[in-house]
């Protein structure tokens, strides 16, 4: 069928400083680094608890480690996978993988052995940079991996200075440790650098893999092209009007697109500074923002939360801020007004997903409404698609599946021709799965979600993927995983579990619990099991998911009466 964008109605809204359009040149993120090395050739790229790393010394530590992947043996197209928290190494090694044109793997550090074999199997890595803290989970599994030929490991530690100007977090070295058959970082590091970039045919060249989770079981990889990252790095900033001037918080985790994208290549494209944070921790974010007048900050709904109730805000100067977006989940309407007193700014909400490599749509700074994700931001087209007719959109005010066409739009899975005919429609439309309405104006309103999806603390957790994992229990004869509310994170991860009669009286539900801990990422397992003699199920034998969300929601609802 013929897909046809709505009417930008949103476009009386939009700010003076957001354009009506943008012309992409040829250049990937990667010649934007060059061509900044250049231009803030003295000016701090990164600065790392105090360490300062200038744009030209930034630049120079790419081009080695990319001479140290070439000397490895990798090639355009090859897979660099990253197990890295925020950490120099991660955006030197991000940068040095796409001057090559290999494609770059940014895995979550959360990752068990079980979801590490299955990601690197699926993008049959060559190469793996890791930190030392995760090598036993790879160690673990590395006979499984037989694609991975080289393991290059690292520390947190590695580039902090002798005395950090930020509280450092605990344990970011692992001293005395030994890492049998792999490279140590600094050695990899001496090598020759590359003599000159790959050359990239930016639309149709993969540069990521950023993988996320799977209605049916198993992560996919949303093949992000050169052109996808740019359309973000060069549209981020603009819908906040930010300059070479800006100061950018980054703790957003990178291996996330919404940091990787907004507290990462938007400051690399623009040529600002990024104030890099291994982890969060509410007060050193204060500290930070204070000590180097951090302007622009993107953050989850969660850590917007810790900052403003921290019992020392008040301690603290954080007028510098000037831009506050925010997601995962909506925003209080107190936490916002707390912001706005402080700042004078306010703190926005927005959407994006990975297979967009970030927002798509956004409030504007100054015309932001409470409860609403915003408008479609430069580049962006939507439709509401009819729920029981996708050929016909849906008036204004009522309720459809959310569809959006971006130059940000991934151009598929990676291994999964099914599921990307599913979801990526061509000509740069897909569908979301997400339930929206819009007002008058244009504004986004998320009402559900067409697949069964759970947002703990900013993170997409999809039922069926934690099922898979449970199932690997011993004990476990049927299972049934739902988000249940929570105050702080959004949601929770709740099991429903039936055991198999041997294990009755045998394991606890809290034992159950442990084990999936060491499973699943901390944001993925369930915190609370539930046993039940049986599951509510159709008439054909299909787990009612729908009648358990409604009995939690009854029981929400008793307690707000009593």
């Amino acid at each position: 069928m013929e897909i046809k964008p709505m009417d930008r109605i949103w476009e009386k809204v939009w700010p003076d400083y957001w354009p009506h359009s943008i012309e992409y040149g040829r250049e990937s993120i990667v010649w934007h680094l060059y061509h900044n090395a250049n231009r803030f050739a003295n000016k701090p790229a990164i600065i790392y608890y105090g360490t300062e790393i200038t744009f030209k010394e930034l630049k120079e530590l790419v081009w080695k480690a990319a001479g140290g992947l070439k000397k490895l043996g990798v090639t355009k197209g090859d897979r660099v996978y990253l197990a890295l928290e925020n950490c120099p190494q991660f955006i030197i090694s991000y940068y040095a993988a796409m001057a090559l044109g290999a494609i770059v793997i940014a895995g979550s550090p959360m990752y068990k052995g079980g979801e590490l074999t299955y990601v690197l199997n699926d993008c049959t890595a060559k190469v793996v940079i890791i930190e030392d803290a995760l090598f036993p989970i790879l160690q673990s599994i590395r006979n499984q991996v037989p694609s991975v030929e080289t393991i290059i490991i690292t520390s947190l530690a590695e580039y902090l200075p002798a005395e950090p100007a930020l509280p450092v977090p605990p344990g970011l070295a692992i001293e005395g440790a030994e890492y049998p058959g792999t490279i140590d970082w600094k050695q990899f590091m001496a090598s020759e650098p590359l003599d000159r970039m790959a050359e990239l045919d930016i639309k149709s060249d993969v540069a990521l893999l950023q993988y996320t989770s799977g209605t049916t079981g198993n992560p996919k990889g949303a093949m992000i092209t050169h052109l996808n990252i740019m359309a973000n790095a060069t549209s981020a900033p603009m819908s906040v009007n930010a300059t070479a001037e800006d100061v950018y918080l980054t703790v957003l985790p990178l291996f996330h697109v919404t940091g990787m994208t907004n507290s990462m290549n938007a400051p690399v494209y623009l040529g600002a500074t990024m104030v890099l944070i291994a982890r969060f921790d509410a007060e050193t974010l204060l500290m930070a923002i204070q000590k180097y007048k951090c302007s622009v900050w993107l953050a989850i709904t969660t850590m917007n939360i810790a900052v403003i109730n921290h019992p020392n805000l008040m301690n603290y100067d954080i007028s510098s801020l000037r831009a506050l977006i925010s997601g995962g989940a909506p925003v209080p309407p107190v936490i916002v007004e707390k912001y706005r007193s402080m700042t004078g700014c306010n703190l926005v909400e927005g959407f994006g997903m990975s297979e967009t490599i970030s927002a798509t749509i956004l409030n504007p700074l100054d015309r932001n409404k409470l409860g609403s994700i915003g408008i479609p931001m430069v580049a962006v087209d939507i439709r509401v698609a009819d729920l029981k007719d996708e050929t016909k959109d849906v008036p204004l005010g009522e309720e459809g599946e959310l569809w959006q066409k971006a130059p940000s739009v991934a151009i598929g899975y990676w291994n999964k021709p099914e599921a990307t005919a599913e979801t990526f429609l061509g000509d740069g439309w897909m569908k979301t799965g997400d339930i929206v309405k819009l007002d008058e104006e244009g504004y986004v309103y998320i009402c559900g979600r067409t697949k069964e999806l759970i947002k703990a603390s900013g993170y997409s957790v999809f039922p069926a993927e934690v099922e898979e994992y449970l199932y690997h229990h011993p004990s476990i004869a049927e299972c049934c995983v739902i988000g249940v509310p929570h105050e702080y994170r959004g949601e929770d991860v709740k099991a429903y579990v039936v055991l198999k009669p041997e294990w009755v009286g045998k394991i606890t539900e809290q034992e159950l619990v442990e084990w999936a801990r060491g499973e699943m990422s901390v944001y993925k397992y369930p915190r609370t099991i539930e046993f039940r003699e049986s599951l509510p199920k159709s008439g054909t034998g299909k787990i009612m998911r729908k009648i358990l969300k409604a009995e939690v929601a009854e029981m929400a609802a008793a307690k707000e009466q009593a």
